[in-house]
């Protein structure tokens, strides 16, 4: 139907044309030319079509357009092609209305190949595609009736994985089945060859299809015999423990403390920071370390309590740190979230796991972000003394983030003196 309609509105183009040139010397006309195009390439057929098996094929893949397209779409033409199993080059080539794929070297008999046109085709008006379209067929045997999907959580920054690039690598053949992740971060790879799969979802921050050194990623073992669904926790794994970026004063009984990595989930205990007085080095005693959500939900209860006053919140942990009832508030904040996975292990979430408390929220990948403690770099350290304007301390701290990788690190903090002060 859109090319019918495409090739009525260029008709009528024409015979626009031959209307103004017989009238040329009595009435204005359009530019030549005729009208502006504002219609993007249309992608008319695809040889061959998803769903094929041509164990014989020899001629490349071949995407035909209704009109001759830019050679410069998208930047570069195999930039819109995302080619299924992983090859280490391709062969795109452009013939006018048409782009031709294969990989480099040939087909290979027997394999089931996914081939991905990406929005971004252009024709010389730059008129864009916004859609793509998938194309599965076979070199071999029929497609399997195979599906592996998910849902990728970006778990450092607490959000979707949108745009994440999922490798599924076929083993021991190592094929790899390659896609990417939609606006909510979920995921879908159908028709690929059953066996066993180690597949890798990775937060792609800078869309390069590959995963970078330093990257946050999940990865989990499958064995597909029809059909798999996993939720994928990506975070960044270091082999060496977080160094303390910065300190300063969140009150005057509370240092706050940031780290270079997002740390473990968990209360730290009290032993995990130490404050010592410059330049004697006496040592002042920590009643309470506590991560930034328990922190918060404490300074949040204090504004609470004190009507919303802001200065009558100022210093108001004081007293919380110097009471066993303090010590009971961020805990009872802390019960409210779930218990961490242990260091090393995949970081894949119990399917179908919704806890009650997001029964009211519609959408899927907040109900799942919730089932674990949001990741942070800051602690808050309680002192048993007010720490003294103008003073200066050590702070020392052993933290550990999230591969598990432990470190201990130091910082002078300068208190600031108050320039209202004499």
């Amino acid at each position: 139907m859109a090319r019918t309609a495409r090739g009525a509105r260029r008709q009528a183009r024409r015979l626009g044309l031959l209307t103004a040139a017989a009238t040329a010397c009595a009435v204005m006309q359009e530019p030549p030319g005729g009208p502006p195009d504002f219609d993007p390439p249309v992608l008319t057929s695809v040889t061959p079509d998803s769903g094929a098996v041509v164990p014989d094929l020899d001629a490349p893949m071949r995407f035909q357009f209704d009109e001759v397209i830019s050679e410069r779409s998208g930047g570069e033409l195999d930039r819109l092609i995302q080619f299924s199993p992983r090859v280490e080059a391709l062969d795109v080539s452009w013939k006018r209305d048409a782009i031709e794929v294969r990989p480099k070297g040939g087909w290979r008999q027997g394999l089931i190949y996914h081939v991905v046109i990406l929005p971004g085709v252009t024709d010389l008006q730059t008129n864009r595609t916004d859609e793509g379209r998938t194309i599965l067929f076979s070199t071999g045997d029929s497609l399997p009736d195979t599906r592996l999907a998910g849902t990728v959580l970006d778990w450092e920054d607490g959000r979707v994985g949108q745009g994440a690039l999922v490798e599924a690598s076929l083993l021991p053949d190592s094929l790899v089945y390659v896609t990417v992740a939609d606006s909510v971060g979920t995921f879908e790879l159908r028709s690929i060859p059953l066996g066993d799969y180690w597949v890798t979802a990775t937060i792609d921050g800078n869309a390069n299809r590959s995963r970078d050194p330093r990257e946050s990623f999940d990865s989990v073992s499958v064995s597909l015999d029809a059909s798999a669904t996993f939720e994928f926790w990506a975070f960044a794994r270091d082999t060496t423990g977080p160094q303390i970026r910065q300190v300063a004063p969140a009150d005057s009984v509370t240092v706050r403390i940031e780290f270079t990595q997002k740390l473990a989930p968990g209360d730290p205990d009290s032993g995990a920071v130490r404050v010592f007085v410059l330049p004697d080095t006496i040592a002042v005693p920590i009643t309470l370390v506590r991560t930034e959500a328990a922190y918060d939900s404490l300074r949040a209860a204090a504004r609470q309590a004190a009507g919303d006053s802001a200065a009558a919140v100022t210093d108001s942990l004081r007293a919380a740190g110097d009471t066993a009832q303090a010590a009971a508030a961020p805990d009872t904040a802390l019960a409210r979230v779930a218990p961490a996975p242990q260091p090393g292990g995949a970081g894949i979430a119990a399917p179908g796991a919704t806890p009650a408390s997001a029964a009211a929220d519609t959408s899927a990948a907040a109900r799942l972000l919730i089932q674990r403690p949001t990741l942070s770099a800051v602690w808050y350290a309680y002192v048993s003394t007010p720490l003294e304007a103008g003073g200066r301390y050590l702070v020392v701290a052993i933290a550990r983030n999230v591969s598990g990788a432990e470190a201990e690190s130091h910082l002078p903090l300068v208190v600031p003196v108050p320039a209202d002060s004499t």
